[in-house]
């Protein structure tokens, strides 16, 4: 005899708790198979199982979660935002906008193919201009670095030789003298009324004496000649002989060495030419030759290497000298043989301060 099958079972858990639900075939059994009847219970049955599984998941949800909802405000502004819109490609506002735009006012196109032809012509040109301004440029700079370096004369003072000495050599010249003074103050005095007289007189001191100087000469004879002319306007003169000794004198560069030792006969050729023009005559050949010799020395020496004072006069007395000489030789002009007078009387003068200051 077959054993009864085990009743099957249901089990829902509800808040943790089994709750079994068992259907029983002894029920099952005395109810009547009527299909109607059947249909109602099952569905009664159905809604009473899942009201019971809402009504146990509320109170589970009731027991054990707590729902909190956000609070609204009221003041919250929600921003705003604003899209900004992508930047226009500087491409864009190029000639070829520049060219729609006017195509858009010409439809015909005409006046823009005018314009861009003038355009380009000119853009064109101008690009040709800037190449051959820079290709100048370029020839010039390798032509520049090419070139050979000039050969520049260094300054005066990086071209100064050492000091050193050199010997001025004894001056023996006949001189027409107006006087000789205890003190410049006296000599000055004469000076001033010989040159009311119109005639140019120099005083040089010599030891604790100052004499007066009114010509110098080549020789005696005309120097009395030319003593003998100023008499004549009231001066009280008398011809004579006078030496400058010469000297070492220290501090002296290769310049200022060769002219002082060129000066004294520069100055003797010049004291002759100078008798000859102050008495009318002319003046000798040899005697202009032996000025012109001399002249060129001096002009050939380096201007900016004669530092010393009384060499700087000494150069200027003798070259300004020999102006005046060759201006009486091309007119015979009795003011410039006056000039001539002067200007050596000046030389004997710069040559007796450098004498005294031994070339300091």
């Amino acid at each position: 005899m077959d054993k009864p099958k085990s009743e099957k079972t249901i089990t829902i858990k509800i808040n943790g708790k089994d709750r079994p639900f068992q259907e029983k075939k002894e029920e099952m059994k005395e109810k009547s198979w009527d299909p109607r009847q059947l249909d109602r219970q099952k569905k009664q049955d159905q809604t009473e199982f899942f009201a019971s599984i809402q009504t146990a998941a509320g109170k589970e949800a009731d027991d054990s979660f707590d729902w909190i909802l956000p609070e609204e405000t009221e003041d919250e502004d929600i921003k705003e935002y604003k899209i900004a819109a992508p930047p226009k490609s500087p491409a864009k506002n190029g000639l070829s906008t520049l060219a729609r735009k006017f195509r858009g006012r010409n439809k015909q196109g005409f006046l823009t193919s005018i314009f861009l032809a003038v355009f380009f012509a000119v853009l064109l040109g101008t690009s040709f201009g800037f190449i051959m301004l820079k290709l100048v440029f370029t020839d010039q700079a390798a032509e520049t670095v090419v070139a050979p370096p000039i050969n520049e004369k260094p300054a005066a003072a990086s071209q100064q030789t050492p000091a050193g000495s050199a010997d001025l050599e004894t001056i023996a010249t006949y001189v027409v003298q107006g006087g000789v003074f205890s003190n410049s103050e006296a000599a000055q005095q004469t000076k001033d009324a010989n040159s009311q007289k119109g005639v140019y007189s120099q005083s040089i001191t010599m030891g604790e004496q100052t004499f007066l100087f009114l010509g110098v000469s080549g020789s005696l004879d005309e120097a009395k000649e030319i003593g003998a002319d100023l008499k004549s306007k009231g001066i009280d003169v008398f011809a004579k002989e006078v030496t400058f000794e010469g000297k070492a004198i220290e501090g002296v560069n290769a310049e200022e060495k060769k002219l002082a030792e060129i000066a004294p006969a520069l100055y003797q050729s010049l004291s002759e030419g100078a008798a000859s023009a102050t008495l009318g005559s002319s003046i000798t050949p040899e005697t202009a030759e032996k000025i012109e010799s001399h002249r060129k020395t001096v002009n050939e020496l380096e201007t900016d290497q004669i530092q010393n004072k009384s060499l700087i006069s000494v150069r200027e007395e003798l070259l300004n000298a020999s102006k005046q000489l060759e201006t009486y030789q091309q007119s015979g002009d009795a003011a410039a043989a006056g000039k001539i007078q002067e200007h050596l009387l000046g030389f004997l003068a710069a040559y007796q301060s450098l004498l005294q200051s031994g070339g300091q």
